[in-house]
Order: C-alpha cells, then structure tokens, then sequence
C-alpha cells in the first residue's frame, strides 16, 4: 500500500526543511543589502573627508597669508613707525 501523505515525522522535517530554507533567502538578502549599504557609506565618507581637507587647505592658505600680512605690517611699522 503506497502513503499519499508523508509519516507526520517526515511532515515535520519538510516544514522545517522549509523554514530553513526561507531564513538562509532572508539571510542572502540581508548579505546583499549590507554590501550596497556599506558601499555608500565608503563612498560617502571619502566624499566628506575630501570636502574636509579642501576646506583645510583653504584655511590654511588664509591663515599663512594673513599671518605674513602680520609681519610685514610689524615690519612696516617699525621701519616707518
């Protein structure tokens, strides 16, 4: 006599054979979302540290040449003062 339905323990291994099966395509998908999220967080943390280090040498620059305007006011002024 042939059984049309599986043994209950057999019904049992399926159910779980199909739950892992669902978890491990939840987990890939996850995997995959990380990777793209990751991607973007790089990307955006190199664009930020480049705006962040042009901004420094702009500021650099302004106080280099602000700081020799210094000096050559105290250097007038001591000359012509």
């Amino acid at each position: 006599m042939s059984e049309s339905h599986p043994s209950p323990e057999r019904s049992h291994l399926l159910e779980h054979e199909g739950r892992i099966a669902r978890l491990e395509g939840i987990v890939e998908q996850i995997d995959v979302r990380l990777g793209r999220i990751e991607t973007k967080v790089d990307a955006t943390r190199e664009a930020l540290e480049a705006k962040i280090d042009k901004k420094f040498e702009s500021l650099l620059r302004w106080f280099i040449a602000l700081q020799a305007a210094t000096w050559g006011l105290i250097g007038a002024l001591k000359v012509f003062g």
